[in-house]
């Protein structure tokens, strides 16, 4: 049994939207594809409202981002590696019962279950553009030689 106690609530970002979360494929670090489907969720709201601003391919096609959450702050930023937010449009912040959720370390919880969102948010990405910048160059070296480490 957990000994951390779980949040009141718990919240999903996307650049769609969902009337039900459906469990789909987990990652693990390093962007291996993991063995279980889950719905994710975050404790941190601006974490979600991050992943809701999207991401829109460059002009090779590509999009990359990487979350930077520093605990004892508590500031958030999306790291745009390749790609871009989706400028313009729209997203959406769930807010999720943490009922059937497991933690999972930081600030993650999975369910294997499908989720019913309690509310939905529709958000305006440039509304939130403080969230998220592009990753400097010796940021995306160091963040390369982080995922091919394992």
């Amino acid at each position: 049994m957990s000994v951390y106690k779980k949040p009141e609530f718990l919240y999903f970002g996307s650049s769609q939207r969902y009337e039900v979360l459906l469990p789909d494929q987990a990652y693990e670090k390093g962007g291996k594809k993991g063995s279980v489907n889950v719905v994710g969720a975050t404790s941190v709201r601006d974490i979600a409202l991050a992943f809701a601003l999207g991401a829109v391919p460059d002009e090779t096609g590509q999009q990359d981002r990487v979350m930077d959450y520093q605990f004892e702050s508590g500031k958030t930023t999306m790291l745009y590696i390749k790609g871009h937010p989706n400028f313009g449009g729209k997203g959406y912040v769930y807010k999720l019962s943490p009922k059937g959720f497991k933690f999972t370390g930081g600030t993650q919880w999975v369910n294997p279950a499908p989720v019913k969102p309690v509310e939905v948010t529709e958000i305006n990405v440039d509304d939130y553009l403080y969230l998220c910048r592009n990753a400097t160059e010796e940021e995306k070296r160091q963040i390369e030689e982080n995922f091919t480490e394992r």
